[in-house]
């Protein structure tokens, strides 16, 4: 994740970081979480992940992030339906705040 993103997160929320997706599943089934940040590009694993949070935690939000390329522009669409938003890299840090700021 970007480093600035990060620290800005860390100096407003409370924030739970990890790399390992079965880690996020894990947290996300057995915690209460006001939001969820994935820094991923989207792929059939990505969206089995954010359909089963949102079937399961449908007032979970989820905001994707990642550096968009015209070979993942299907996934991109199809990812569309189970989050919230997706912020693509490099972002804008204003931006950001504000979405979080609208979700939260």
């Amino acid at each position: 994740m970007c480093f600035s993103l990060l620290i800005y997160l860390q100096n407003n929320y409370n924030v739970t970081t990890t790399t390992d997706i079965e880690v996020v599943k894990t947290l996300v089934d057995n915690s209460d979480f006001n939001l969820l940040i994935l820094d991923s590009e989207p792929s059939d694993k990505i969206e089995k992940l954010c359909r089963k949070i949102k079937d399961n935690k449908s007032g979970l939000p989820i905001i994707l992030t990642y550096v968009f390329k015209n070979q993942i522009k299907d996934f991109d669409s199809k990812i569309r339906k189970y989050v919230n938003s997706i912020f693509y890299k490099p972002f804008d840090l204003n931006e950001v705040s504000l979405k979080l700021s609208m979700l939260l």
